[in-house]
């Protein structure tokens, strides 16, 4: 058997407002990316795919575009290595994870006595993902689609293929049904450099099982397409109360009537039209990667390794954590997306995290496919999953990188977040703005801990490590601002966006905040205290600490503040209990760009 292998297919809309105000060419261009393999049996197939492909836009012309031109960060590997192991399956904690609508009860069915293998990898045929607003014109899509997962559901309790069984997985590594092995410290893949890794494997393993049900195995989950206008509604197909996958415990004013996602939900509506909503959307993402373009971290989250409890979310899972309680039903559990423990129990999940996925391979190709991490703490962490043939299997960070090798990819589709959208406040526009308004002095952030308050927004002078950086001092450090010490209660929701603006002279500002650097949102999940199973003991106290890293060289050429000795930062409680307790502006090492 032979094959074309395919990482990714997408098409980006390149504008002149996303390049430096110096340096603004007017494009378009189609990515992929082919691994050719021996034999041609599936090139027809390949190429009725893709007609007649524009040429390949050049990565370096696109890291210029999104503020890469300084180079891509990577984390230095460390001396000892320490990579997250998959926990002892058998020490599940039967009835104390937080998952109130499971009672607590999200453990597998584990004997003890089961073989875990090394995954063999499939060298089946590339299977494609659409997205979810275009297979609703496809019947015979959504007729295989409707059998595979009604032949999931029909499986007996005891079955791990049944579909609550594959849905209590989430709730087992999200919700503190774990321990880490030999340690204290719970399993969590969320809030970490573990995120977008673990879910690709999760979603992987989740199709082919849906796919050996039918015995087809080119069958691909949908994707949510929430980052283009024409796929921010709710997708129709889930909404047909007739089919398997639709799911009754959602959020109802806004799964109908085709309203649009908000990416920056945080449990109040927002006001904004539908034309303003696609903007801040749009705005939405570009921020998330032209801020993180040179910073892998700010993107994907916080490193962690074995022994570890973190949170430090990366800006996509932020966006993420928005579209998750958009769904979920209000208030109480706001199951099912809105929770942790119940988020895969409705089949929108999947095409969520499918769109997140492609996200991360979008962000892969703008870095030259090199690992976001250099590090065996990432690459080698390990998972354990079910597979499509019954067998547990332990599979690697490392494995998880190009869709190729786990045989699927993505249908091309635009990158509105890449054209002509304005996003940015300049200097010229907040200085007409306030030409006539009161300014209040900003003051430093001190050593205490400050409680965020909804309506009332933290202002606080940061000083900058240095300031109008030279291009080759950009090269070697990207400047990024960090928030640390965030404090929220365990079982709450919480979300907060950050602003930076300049001063005046003295430290005064306006009433404007300037412009967003990204945000900080948090699911419900976890619980303070628990015992360790068979020891009587009680566990680590999770504080929830976290911390929040935003990339900050690209936002100050956009504004126009390289000269400033000082930024004004502002953080905006939008819902929950936050505390912070230190702000910062520090420089990190950056690695020079790849090529390819």
């Amino acid at each position: 058997m032979s094959s074309i292998s395919v990482s990714s297919s997408f098409t980006g809309s390149y504008s002149a407002c996303i390049f430096s105000r110096r340096d603004r060419p007017d494009r378009s261009a189609h990515f992929t990316r082919l691994a050719f393999r021996k034999g041609g049996d599936d090139r027809k197939e390949l190429q009725q795919q893709q007609q007649s492909p524009p040429p390949l836009l050049d990565r370096r012309d696109m890291l210029l575009g999104l503020g890469g031109l300084y180079g891509v960060a990577a984390s230095a590997p460390n001396v000892i290595a320490n990579p997250m192991v998959p926990p002892d399956l058998s020490k599940c904690r039967k009835g104390e994870a937080d998952a109130p609508v499971f009672d607590g009860q999200c453990c597998p069915r584990y004997t003890g006595t089961e073989t875990i293998y090394d995954y063999d990898f499939p060298m089946t045929a590339i299977r494609v993902r659409r997205p979810a607003h275009v297979v609703k014109e496809d019947p015979e899509y959504l007729k295989k689609y409707h059998e595979a997962v009604s032949a999931m559901k029909a499986l007996s309790e005891d079955n791990p293929w049944n579909f609550i069984q594959q849905a209590k997985i989430h709730c087992q590594y999200c919700n503190n049904a774990y321990f880490q092995n030999g340690s204290d410290a719970y399993m969590q893949v969320h809030y970490s450099w573990l995120f977008l890794p673990w879910h690709r494997y999760y979603l992987h393993f989740f199709e082919r099982i849906l796919g050996k049900l039918i015995g087809d195995d080119t069958f691909a989950l949908p994707y949510w397409n929430w980052d283009q206008e024409a796929g921010m509604a709710f997708p129709e197909i889930f909404q047909d109360q007739s089919l398997a996958i639709y799911d009754e415990f959602r959020n109802q004013d806004h799964v109908t009537g085709g309203k649009l996602v908000d990416l920056k939900y945080f449990t109040e509506e927002s006001t904004l039209t539908p034309e303003e909503l696609v903007q801040q959307n749009l705005c939405q993402v570009r921020t998330a990667f032209r801020q993180s373009i040179t910073s892998a971290e700010t993107f994907m989250g916080k490193p962690v390794s074995s022994g570890e409890t973190v949170e430090g979310p990366g800006q996509l899972e932020t966006i993420h954590n928005s579209v998750h309680l958009w769904v979920g039903t209000k208030g109480g559990n706001r199951e099912d997306m809105g929770h942790l423990s119940t988020a895969a129990r409705d089949c929108v999940f999947y095409c969520h995290h499918a769109n997140v996925d492609r996200l991360w391979d979008v962000y892969r190709h703008f870095r030259g496919h090199v690992p976001e991490f250099d590090d065996t703490d990432w690459l080698d962490s390990t998972f354990v999953f079910m597979d499509e043939n019954k067998k547990l299997v332990k599979v690697k960070i490392r494995d998880s990188l190009e869709t190729e090798k786990l045989r699927y990819t993505y249908e091309r589709v635009p990158l509105p977040w890449l054209g002509k959208i304005n996003c940015e406040e300049t200097a010229e526009t907040t200085a007409a703005v306030e030409q006539n308004v009161t300014k209040t002095a900003v003051a430093e952030f001190g050593n205490m801990p400050f409680d965020l308050v909804i309506g009332t927004p933290l202002r606080v002078l940061v000083s900058r490590p240095t300031k109008n950086r030279k291009k080759k001092e950009k090269k070697e450090q990207v400047e990024v601002l960090e928030i640390e010490n965030i404090k929220v209660p365990t079982n709450d929701v919480a979300h907060f966006d950050v602003f930076v603006r300049v001063a005046s002279d003295g430290g005064l500002v306006g009433p404007g905040l300037g412009q967003l650097a990204g945000c900080y949102s948090r699911l419900p999940h976890g619980k303070k205290t628990a015992s360790m199973p068979g020891t009587g003991k009680l566990a680590k106290v999770v504080k929830n600490l976290a911390k929040l890293k935003l990339g900050l060289s690209s936002l100050l050429e956009d504004i126009e503040a390289e000269d400033a000795d000082k930024l004004v930062v502002s953080l905006v409680l939008r819902t929950g209990e936050v505390s912070v307790g230190e702000v910062s502006i520090k420089l990190l090492k950056t690695d020079p760009v790849a090529t390819i």
